[in-house]
């Protein structure tokens, strides 16, 4: 009983929290809490669901997948660029120049 004591303490602070604002924020509010009680719902079902389900005594066959008459022909690959070794020689540094 205690629960369901804090709950309606709860609505109760919103209710007057939110009796000074204005209407785009109530309606705020009140979506967050419809949101909260769809999850909620949700969860709740969720269990029933999930103790009520019965299971499956064969597996469904699987099918082959047809092959389409349309399918494109493979294209050959560009062919990849070898990397030289001189590509990676450092380059001697640049002097910066002076501010005048």
């Amino acid at each position: 009983m205690s629960a369901l004591a804090d709950v309606q303490r709860a609505l109760n602070a919103i209710r007057s929290i939110t009796s000074e604002e204005q209407a785009a924020v109530r309606l705020e509010v009140l979506r967050l809490m419809a949101t909260m009680i769809a999850d909620e719902a949700r969860d709740i079902e969720g269990v029933k669901v999930k103790t009520a389900k019965p299971k499956r005594s064969k597996s469904l066959p699987t099918l082959p997948m047809p092959k389409s008459a349309n399918t494109p022909k493979q294209t050959q690959a560009a062919p990849t660029q070898q990397v030289s070794q001189q590509d990676f020689e450092p380059i001697q540094a640049v002097k910066p120049i002076a501010p005048k």
